[in-house]
């Protein structure tokens, strides 16, 4: 008994001193990392994006298989977005390749453009619908082999630097119903994909990797 009493009057909490020590590693810690925190997320939505846009990239090589290595003819974004095109939209276009509302469409920085909502009444009765789609495509290729694009044949890219589709962030569109959508950034760095689908980015340098 008295072992045990000797025993548990050896044990003893944190001092005053001890615990402020303690809270201040703490909250150095803290300090350190949450700068780091914002760049990490970022980091994770970007790579959640890149793994969406090649898997759109995959689809549009079977398009291309079956239309003998020309892009899809389709505007720069699907409806209800305001464009001057009578081409469908891309979601549109692909629709045999890859589902209308696939989630491969949406990159998970998009908080409203790719859920934006309109009616389609050219169904009977009207379907409602929502835009389905995160990303920009670049016209210039629509219908065209990448070899007889001005890309090509002006400013000499190859596929592996000639975008396809990228982020609309930091951007201002209007639907053909009169509103307006304004974004802001959402990456540190626009995903894009390229026209051997790969995706990648375009940083401050203009580089691509």
């Amino acid at each position: 008994m008295q072992n045990q009493n000797h025993m548990d009057g050896g044990r003893r909490g944190f001092s005053l001193i001890e615990l402020l020590v303690s809270i201040s590693i703490i909250a150095m810690l803290i300090g350190i990392l949450l700068p780091a925190l914002p760049r990490a997320r970022d980091a994770a939505r970007r790579a959640a994006c890149g793994v969406n846009l090649r898997s759109v990239g995959q689809a549009i090589e079977l398009y291309k298989n079956q239309y003998r290595e020309a892009f899809p003819k389709a505007k720069y974004m699907p409806n209800p977005w305001l464009s001057g095109s009578k081409d469908p939209g891309f979601n549109v276009t692909m629709i045999d390749f890859l589902d209308r509302e696939s989630p491969a469409y949406k990159c998970p920085g998009d908080r409203e453009v790719f859920k934006i909502d309109w009616k389609d009444t050219t169904k009977t009765p009207p379907e409602d619908r929502i835009g389905g789609m995160s990303y920009t495509y670049v016209t210039a290729l629509a219908g065209e082999k990448v070899e007889n694009t001005f890309f090509a044949k002006y400013l000499k890219l190859t596929p592996s630097n000639t975008p396809l589709m990228y982020d609309f962030d930091n951007g201002t569109f209007e639907t053909q119903d009169g509103r307006t959508v304004s974004t802001p950034f959402f990456h540190r760095a626009r995903n894009v994909l390229f026209a051997d689908g790969h995706a990648g980015k375009f940083d401050s340098g203009g580089t691509v990797d």
